[in-house]
């Protein structure tokens, strides 16, 4: 750890190298030879029978494309891992210090740690030479959050410049680091080794121990030690989870809280024309919709709107500030805040982590999804240049992506902050909500807030319906207890049932205590008076005969547009709850105007009761 801190001289070439001097290191389609560049494309059709293959089996592709960087149409690149194209918590382990490990967490072993140890002597002796030498290890520092005084300087050291794409699309994910704090000692250490067992000098009995139990690739973290290594990986979202579940330790180390949640702050008129700011955290596993509920939402030319009747109004947006990891952390001195709605004493703040998305971009298409396309790729005008893509099936002959395929079932892009606030027409909005004292940001002026909704995102098909609204301990329960569907993010079967909320390997700590921390960390958010209302949205379908399935004669799905619809009805109060019953919380059963006079009832089509009937 002390070699790792120290870093490169500040004058060495691959300290904190420039984005062309990354780029120049890699394996670039465009500079190679017509013989190169026959035997890429011959690669790429080999990939492309293999992949059809898998995906005619129902399993996801193993790859993308060769091992080459290609130039895109756009002025960016696309790059294709070859290590793997998903996260592994089965080869993630963590070394047990001062906290216990939760349910699907792996513990590295005595076993494991004296087999490992000729290889951190030999990882601190590589670094030793190569800071030397100047050469070898790419060296990025940058910050993990944006919210003054609550940031991570956080240092990734990777072996190899040729795997370029790591610090390239870590580097977008991440805000800039202050040049005068790049030498000193990082919060959070990341160092990666893709090609661990040739470049580190390992012994070959040495190889065939750490082979036998199966450690030829492995993610080991030590989050006491702000550690995470890995080693035998090149896939972009490993590395940008790796400093991340660091500093979602860090936060609990100060009492705080990390989900896995996508966050925004909407301004908007309710019914009887009052305009209130809300905070929206949405948390729910990856490929959920969470990101479409709480970032994606447009107010402007809704067919809501239209149903209430109301006209576009530029005071009115959606703020995007995070999609994967919020970090809610008690403020070292509460505000006081004073709003239209009341008087609040603000204890907490809520705190996005990343600067860009690292969104999965299947399925968009500039005429269906203009806003999203913009975000990734710009347009014929105004080109993204720093557009990056990761396992995106890409032509190699007119350079230009194919969002409509995913073989991996994992393509990835990074999805530019800046470009969407753009084209939602929202550079204003934070200005407004805070009277100009901010412009730009990650994390949720609260003093600026009127209210939070805190929500749940899941998948079932059964009999939960599409909206429900929750206490806080029934929040809580849902997050502990509520299923969700395998998306193929992480390595396990599609499309199977498991609970993903403070279980995840990631997420650090037992379950019991992180749900008894939610708990207190959002009571102690309510009792300052600042209104905090708790929501269970359900992205599946409804009438299926199993959970496991998303069909049957009854069953329907629940589509996005009445998902964004029942989203902006919340904003506007304009959603109608009765209580149920049978599964004891109030369900959304009708939108209401002004008035409220019913525009749109959800009994008939979105009640168990009525799908299944009373009696079933």
């Amino acid at each position: 750890m002390s070699v790792a801190h120290g870093g490169h001289r500040p004058n060495a070439v691959l300290f904190n190298p420039t984005d062309e001097r990354l780029v120049s290191q890699a394996r670039v389609y465009g500079d190679m030879s017509d013989q190169e560049r026959e035997g890429v494309l011959a690669e790429a059709q080999q990939i492309v029978a293999q992949a059809e293959q898998a995906n005619s089996e129902g399993k996801a592709a193993s790859r993308a494309g060769p091992d080459v960087a290609v130039p895109l149409s756009s002025g960016g690149m696309a790059f294709f891992s070859q290590l793997g194209v998903v996260r592994r918590p089965d080869l993630t382990m963590y070394f047990i210090d001062g906290f216990d490990k939760n349910r699907d967490g792996l513990a590295f072993n005595e076993d494991n740690q004296a087999l490992f140890t000729d290889v951190f002597r030999n990882v601190a002796a590589r670094l030793v030479e190569h800071f030397e030498s100047g050469e070898t290890v790419v060296q990025s520092d940058r910050q993990v959050c944006d919210a003054p005084g609550r940031t991570f300087h956080a240092r990734q050291l990777l072996f190899g410049a040729r795997y370029v794409q790591v610090p390239l699309m870590w580097r977008q994910l991440t805000f800039d680091l202050p040049e005068d704090q790049r030498t000193g000692v990082p919060d959070i250490l990341e160092v990666s080794i893709p090609d661990w067992l040739n470049d580190l000098g390992l012994d070959d009995e040495l190889k065939e121990r750490i082979k036998e139990p199966g450690l030829a690739q492995l993610i080991f973290k030590a989050p006491t030690k702000g550690l995470s290594l890995h080693l035998g990986f090149d896939y972009v979202g490993e590395h940008k989870m790796g400093p991340l579940s660091i500093a979602m330790f860090l936060a609990k180390e100060t009492n705080g809280l990390a989900v896995q949640a996508a966050l925004s702050v909407a301004r908007a008129k309710s019914t009887a024309g009052a305009l209130k700011n809300t905070a929206l955290v949405t948390i729910g596993p990856s490929l959920h919709g969470k990101s479409t509920l709480t970032i994606m939402m447009e107010l402007a030319n809704s067919e809501l709107g239209e149903r209430l009747g109301l006209s576009d109004d530029a005071v009115e947006g959606v703020y995007p500030m995070n999609d994967d990891i919020v970090l809610v952390r008690p403020l070292a001195e509460p505000m006081e805040s004073e709003r239209d709605s009341g008087r609040y004493r603000i204890s907490h703040g809520i705190d996005g982590t990343e600067n860009n998305f690292y969104a999965m971009p299947f399925g968009v298409s500039e005429a269906d999804d203009p806003i999203t396309y913009d975000a990734i790729r710009g347009s014929v005008d105004d080109p993204n240049a720093n557009e990056l893509l990761e396992n995106t099936p890409t032509n190699l002959g007119d350079s230009t992506p194919n969002f409509l395929e995913n073989p991996v079932r994992n393509m990835r892009a990074v999805l530019s902050r800046s470009r969407l606030r753009k084209m939602k027409d929202v550079d204003h909005l934070l200005a407004a909500i805070t009277g100009q004292r901010m412009s730009e940001s990650a994390y949720v002026p609260m003093e600026g807030m009127d209210r939070v909704f805190w929500q749940a995102v899941m998948r079932q098909n059964t009999v939960i319906p599409p909206l429900r609204k929750l206490s806080l301990k029934q929040y809580v329960r849902v997050l502990m207890y509520g299923e969700a569907v395998q998306m193929g993010t992480a390595i396990g079967a599609i499309g199977r049932p498991y609970v993903e909320y403070f279980s995840d390997p990631f997420i650090i700590g037992l379950e019991d205590e992180n749900a008894n921390l939610t708990h207190y960390i959002l009571q102690q958010m309510a009792r300052g008076g600042m209104p905090q209302e708790y929501y269970v949205f359900n992205t599946g379908g409804i009438g299926a005969d199993s959970d496991e399935e998303s069909s049957g004669a009854l069953y329907k799905e629940i589509t996005k547009d009445l998902t964004l619809m029942l989203r902006e009805a919340l904003l506007r109060d304009a959603v109608k709850f009765e209580f149920d019953g049978t599964l004891r919380s109030q369900v959304a059963v009708a939108i209401v105007d002004g008035q409220g006079k019913e525009i749109r009832d959800l009994r008939s089509d979105w009640l168990p009761s009525e799908i299944y009937g009373r009696d079933e």
